[in-house]
């Protein structure tokens, strides 16, 4: 037969054997799925989804637009990490007050609430660092951020038990990051101005100083520039200048001490000294009023008046001398500009002048010294006011592309799909199961297995065979059905018993006695079909001419006569406890088969004392040898090794001990045991076989030969 063939039918055995603790697994692993998918919270899913603009951009100028495409991928993946990093977190959880949410906020843990009860652990809520950690820690725990394949987009996703909740957070986490991403460009932009605004404060004095230093040189060198080119002309604008800029001293502190005048209300004296028409007219007014305003009652209407006319004169008199003093501040800005261009003419004059070389290289120096710092100071102060622009112009470089909704139906659990990876596993695990027990924990299926996990040689594998109504015991297929599949698997038994009994056995001493064979039938449990066996063997060997004997040693569930319809009048427990006197050890107590010429010493009934006490003593020691005189064969139907001792005592009188394993039944490490504490008390010489026995369907071997073989 096909090999594959073979295996399948194998496997379907074991799936009918093992039909209910498939069943049963399937059923407790399915169990616990439904009742873990209605007992898990639902949770709901709001997404959020950021575009990324890695190129950077300036409004102030449009067309400078940068970027790589090389970088593009890093800067993305750097976005992903600071949008789900702790600093725009905690942000969010400030901001929607996270700390005191019912579902991410600060509680009371059950494991708490225990140790609490136990009085291992006061019951208290954490609070400031430590809270705010746990609260992130939870928050961080029910979201997900990544990036969208090799897109420029960014999902954001917060898992919780309200929908709305779970759009609102996600949306709070999007517009956060875009904020902080503002504040950090604008943050930026305020420290590059700020570093510049230092910088030209030094500018600034170095302009002055170059200034200064130029126009002392030419100043303090005028007469000798005179004494070397021959111009009076040049003297005559330097002390012009000087003039100007005495002028102009003597403008700035009139006017300064004006001010002082316009702040102490003294419009006297400005009126005095600005010389203009309409001041002296206000003030003129203003006085008028003063004296007609001592000259009427306190309180009255008319003092009302006037002092509302006055409070108006005085104003319109601030004004205008607001407006004068502006004017000759103008002034001093003329005295600045007829200055500079006689500075102007006056450098033009030197320089164009014959003047030494060295001269002209400390002016030339000078004022190249003057231009360079004026430049330098115009740069710097055109990039703050750059800067100073940028810092309210700044824009974020990622967008939200779409904001999350709040889910129609949860994310998790997955009902359906936990549901079939439930049934799967249920299925896989019924079967793991089942194979485990088959193979290691339950029975034996194989003669390889039985052979592997014993040791010792398997005699034969009889095949499960159902007595008809006709038949008292399945042993009588042996006399009906003489060329069946059982008859020939017991027949294999006594051919490898006959093999083991001459190549172990040794022959008595003096070549003279005859002795008989004692066959052992054992078993580790009850239920295995021991007594069967046993009685098909003493039939199959009886029916072979050899004269056997089969003793039922079963002193406390008695079979044999039962398989043999035999009621015996007296039985073995009988005698062995000495209610038959006979000196003649099986005058009484034998029986014969009545479809064989097999003799059974059988039981009567259940033994009301130890059985073991039956076995050890002298009288059980001598029926036992009286049998093998008399007997070819004498078969032993030991009780099961597991419940009882009686097996262990009866081992030693045993040529060969048959071990019957129950097809898929006998635990394999009950069988192990039985057979090791068997090797302990057999004869040296004793040999143990196993068999298989009640083989479900039928065999590769016995398919492939079945013509040989009639039921």
């Amino acid at each position: 037969m096909d090999e594959t063939e073979i295996d399948f039918r194998h496997l379907f055995g074991i799936v009918r054997r093992q039909i209910k603790l498939i069943a049963a697994t399937i059923a407790v692993v399915l169990a616990i799925a439904i009742i873990a998918v209605f007992s898990i919270t639902p949770m709901y899913s709001g997404t959020t989804l950021i575009l990324v603009d890695p190129s950077r951009k300036n409004l102030l100028d449009p067309t400078n637009v940068s970027g790589s495409s090389a970088t593009d991928s890093a800067r993305v993946e750097s976005e992903v990490e600071i949008v789900d990093s702790d600093a725009v977190l905690l942000s969010v959880i400030a901001d929607k007050g996270l700390i005191t949410d019912p579902e991410f906020g600060i509680k009371i843990s059950l494991k708490n609430r225990i140790l609490a009860a136990l009085r291992i652990r006061e019951l208290s809520l954490p609070t400031g660092q430590e809270a705010l950690g746990i609260v992130l820690s939870r928050f961080k725990d029910n979201i997900s951020v990544s990036r969208r394949g090799l897109t420029y987009l960014i999902a954001v996703s917060v898992r919780s038990e309200n929908a709305a909740r779970s759009a609102e957070l996600a949306n709070a986490i999007a517009e956060t990051y875009i904020r902080s991403q503002i504040e950090s460009k604008t943050s930026t932009t305020r420290e590059s101005r700020d570093i510049i605004q230092r910088q030209l404060v030094d500018a600034e004095k170095a302009v002055v100083f170059a200034e200064k230093a130029f126009d002392d040189y030419i100043f303090g060198n005028v007469n000798a520039f005179v004494d070397a080119t021959g111009r009076s002309d040049l003297v005559e604008m330097r002390n012009r200048i000087d003039e100007l800029t005495t002028e102009r001293t003597s403008a700035e502190s009139r006017v300064a001490g004006l001010r002082q005048k316009l702040q102490s209300a003294d419009y006297q004296t400005l009126a005095a000294e600005l010389e203009n028409e309409a001041v002296a007219a206000l003030n003129k007014q203003r006085l008028d009023l003063q004296r007609a305003l001592g000259e009427v009652a306190a309180g009255s209407a008319r003092a009302v008046n006037l002092r509302q006319e006055l409070a108006a004169i005085e104003r319109n008199l601030a004004t205008e001398t607001e407006t004068a003093l502006g004017e000759l501040q103008a002034s001093i800005g003329d005295y600045d500009k007829q200055a500079s261009t006689l500075r102007r003419d006056l450098n033009t004059a030197i320089l164009g002048s014959n003047l030494p070389a060295d001269t002209l290289a400390q002016i030339y120096r000078l004022q190249q010294m003057s231009r360079n710092a004026a430049t330098q100071y115009q740069a710097l102060l055109a990039r703050s006011q750059t800067l100073e622009t940028e810092s309210a112009l700044q824009i974020a470089d990622s967008r939200v592309v779409s904001p999350a909704y709040p889910p129609t139906g949860p994310s998790s659990p997955k009902v359906m799909l936990i549901l079939a990876v439930a049934t799967l596993f249920a299925i896989g695990a019924g079967f793991a199961l089942a194979f485990i027990f088959e193979n290691f924990i339950g029975g034996f299926t194989s003669e390889e297995q039985v052979q592997a996990i014993t040791r010792l040689p398997l005699a034969t594998v009889v095949p499960r065979h159902s007595a008809t109504t006709a038949q008292f015991s399945v042993s009588d297929a042996l006399i009906e059905s003489p060329l069946s599949m059982y008859a020939e698997s017991i027949r294999r038994l006594r051919a490898t018993i006959d093999n083991t009994l001459q190549a172990n056995v040794p022959k008595p001493a003096d070549g003279r006695g005859r002795q008989g064979f004692v066959i052992m039938m054992s078993s580790a449990l009850p239920g295995e079909g021991k007594s069967t066996m046993s009685l098909s063997l003493a039939r199959t060997l009886a029916l072979s001419g050899a004269s056997t004997l089969i003793i039922d040693c079963d002193f406390r569930k008695p079979s044999i006569q039962r398989h043999l319809n035999l009621e015996p009048s007296n039985g073995l427990v009988d005698f062995l406890v000495g209610d038959t006197g006979s000196d003649d050890l099986l005058q009484n107590i034998v029986k014969a088969d009545p479809k064989t010429s097999l003799t059974a010493v059988i039981g009567a009934r259940r033994s009301d004392v130890p059985t073991d006490q039956l076995i050890t003593q002298e009288r059980f020691a001598r029926l036992v040898q009286t049998a093998r005189t008399r007997f070819d064969y004498v078969v032993l139907d030991s009780p099961p090794i597991e419940p009882v001792v009686d097996g262990l005592y009866l081992a030693k009188y045993a040529d060969v001990i048959t071990f019957v394993i129950r097809w898929a039944k006998t635990p394999q490490r009950l069988c192990v045991h039985s057979l090791q504490r068997l090797s302990q008390t057999k004869a040296d010489h004793c040999r143990i076989l196993t068999l298989l026995n009640q083989q479900e369907g039928k065999s590769g071997y016995y398919t492939a030969y079945s013509d040989y073989y009639s039921e």
